[in-house]
């Protein structure tokens, strides 16, 4: 986030400051949601010091990045975004990484309420797994691709932009795997 992104996120409130008289020296930030809260000392200009904040929050969200290495990390993951942007009692029973989904990104089994996610994913930013992740859980709640499957979709507020980011990821795989003989991690 540069300086300019910065100031715009202060004045319409997704970065949030949290003042304290206690706070000396260091200022910290964390996520609220899709916000910002950073905490700072009593006299920080947050304004003066965009560039600093910026820099904060770019690491903050670099450390964030980390996908989850693990089907237990995975199904909490999904298990969050489902109380997040469902929360009806529809749960998954299991959401797992698999090797063997070439052509999807994931797929959901409705009557056992299971989710496989590709491990071609699990290097992605966290929300474009989490995008595909609630794309899975609207399954549960409707199998097709209707209007209404994507009403619930869209409560995720990255989801177009993750749809964008699947097609170049895809088309990028589709290039190196030409390149390579069309096996996937060399020739």
């Amino acid at each position: 986030m540069d300086s300019t992104q910065v100031r715009t996120a202060l004045a319409d409130g997704r970065i949030r400051v949290r003042r304290s008289a206690r706070r000396r020296k260091t200022i910290a930030v964390s996520r609220e949601g899709e916000n910002w809260l950073l905490a700072v000392p009593q006299r920080f200009d947050p304004e003066r010091n965009a560039h600093r904040v910026g820099e904060l929050i770019a690491r903050a969200e670099r450390k964030s990045q980390a996908p989850p290495r693990s089907d237990e990390e995975l199904l909490r993951r999904a298990e969050e975004l489902n109380a997040r942007y469902f929360d009806d009692g529809i749960a998954p029973a299991g959401v797992r990484w698999v090797g063997n989904q070439r052509s999807r990104f994931a797929s959901t089994t409705s009557s056992s309420r299971t989710i496989r996610v590709s491990a071609r994913l699990r290097f992605v930013p966290d929300w474009v797994l989490d995008s595909v992740l609630v794309h899975e859980l609207a399954h549960l709640r409707q199998p097709n691709h209707s209007a209404a499957f994507r009403a619930l979709t869209a409560r995720y507020p990255h989801t177009e932009r993750a749809e964008g980011f699947l097609e170049g990821f895809s088309a990028g795989v589709s290039a190196v795997e030409a390149e390579q003989g069309g096996v996937p991690g060399g020739s």
